[in-house]
């Protein structure tokens, strides 16, 4: 004889909740969720790491080596460096794109050496780059760093990078962790500056 299982609603709820709470307990380490970089009507991390208002307290999120004016096809190296007293763990997310339109601008990748530390997805045409589990652990410093290659656009318009990234205490939850944002614009230079 066989029995037929049946869920109640209730019971499928349950599971739905146990599921995403899962998902909050182990986090991404090994790197956030496309989107989620804060630019352009996106959620920052804040959106799942919520107990503090975004950059609040004593951390720092900083974007270096973004010209003012970019040469279309040229490779800039870009840092991204996340500072907070205690941090434990370090994750980020960032986009660069038009900043008329909200599309992809140029292509990211990891800097040499970077390979195992940072990652590059596209979602939807726009090109996200992310921490890996490798990435995540600060140096002495408590500092997060990374480093991408950003081959700039040919097309025409001011870029606009976005990143979001985690200050985590490391217990696996949302719980406790900090999210700072930081943006930063650069515009194409004139032919004759070329």
């Amino acid at each position: 004889m066989r029995r037929r299982l049946t869920l109640s609603a209730a019971t499928l709820v349950a599971f739905a909740a146990l599921a995403l709470y899962a998902t909050r307990v182990s986090g991404y380490a090994d790197g956030a969720p496309a989107g989620f970089s804060g630019g352009f009507g996106e959620p920052s991390c804040h959106a799942c790491h919520f107990d503090s208002d975004p950059d609040s307290g004593p951390g720092r999120l900083t974007i270096d080596g973004v010209p003012e004016q970019f040469a279309p096809g040229e490779q800039y190296r870009l840092i991204v460096t996340l500072a907070r007293p205690e941090v434990a763990m370090g994750g980020f997310r960032w986009a660069a794109r038009f900043e008329r339109d909200g599309t992809q601008a140029g292509r990211l990748a990891p800097a040499d050496g970077e390979q195992e530390r940072v990652r590059v997805a596209e979602q939807e045409g726009i090109q996200y780059a992310s921490h890996t589990k490798a990435g995540t652990p600060p140096d002495a410093d408590a500092r997060a760093i990374w480093r991408l290659i950003w081959t700039a656009p040919s097309g025409d318009g001011p870029v606009v990078f976005h990143v979001a990234a985690n200050a985590a205490n490391g217990d696996g939850t949302a719980e406790g962790d900090f999210i700072h944002t930081a943006s930063i614009t650069t515009a194409p230079a004139s032919p004759d500056s070329r």
